[in-house]
């Protein structure tokens, strides 16, 4: 709680600084390739892509025309699947990213991502058990990808995320397990320019 309350003290700091560069933000929504890896003892797996979604709005704020951040807040549906199992991890994630405009429309973006786990689920067929106590309530991720700007207030995204953190909350594993995720997106502006 007190990590997310210094990220709202700094991200307001940084808006009233920044308001005379510029202030613009969004909705978004689309699509997650999420999966998981798996490593200990020396060896390492990954269980397959399970597709989900994410939406949530995104600030872009700019200190000189070429340079700023891009705080986000997102629902972002995440996990892995294996043969007819789905794991389904449900999170509330805020990507804080550096953000370097090349031009008008290409942008480039990096930096990390904080994520509380809202829910998680392991699905087979039909049965569905609650799997929350499994894993950590916390997960940080390090973000980068592209976002192209068109004139219509319409945005498209790519994004990579690799989860830094291990996740494993059952006692006694060696196993360390990390997110990993691949976002596509579609944003609209709501105000700014």
């Amino acid at each position: 709680m007190k990590k997310l309350q210094t990220v709202l003290v700094l991200l307001s700091m940084i808006s009233v600084g920044t308001y005379a560069q510029g202030i613009s933000g969004g909705a978004k929504l689309g699509l997650n390739l999420a999966d998981q890896t798996y490593s200990g003892s020396g060896s390492y797996s990954s269980p397959g892509i399970r597709p989900d979604f994410h939406v949530g709005g995104y600030l872009t704020l700019m200190f000189t025309e070429h340079m700023g951040l891009q705080p986000e807040v997102l629902y972002s549906g995440q996990g892995a699947k294996s043969g007819s199992s789905k794991l389904k991890l449900n999170y509330i994630t805020v990507p804080i990213l550096f953000r370097f405009n090349v031009n008008k429309v290409l942008s480039f973006h990096a930096g990390p991502q904080f994520g509380v786990l809202a829910s998680a689920k392991l699905k087979n067929g039909s049965n569905s058990v609650d799997y929350k106590d499994n894993y950590k309530s916390s997960d940080v991720g390090i973000a980068i990808g592209t976002t192209v700007d068109l004139p219509m207030k319409l945005n498209f995204t790519f994004r990579i995320i690799k989860g830094l953190s291990d996740i494993n909350n059952v006692d006694n594993s060696s196993v360390k397990i990390r997110n990993f995720n691949i976002q596509l997106s579609v944003g609209y502006k709501l105000f700014g320019k």
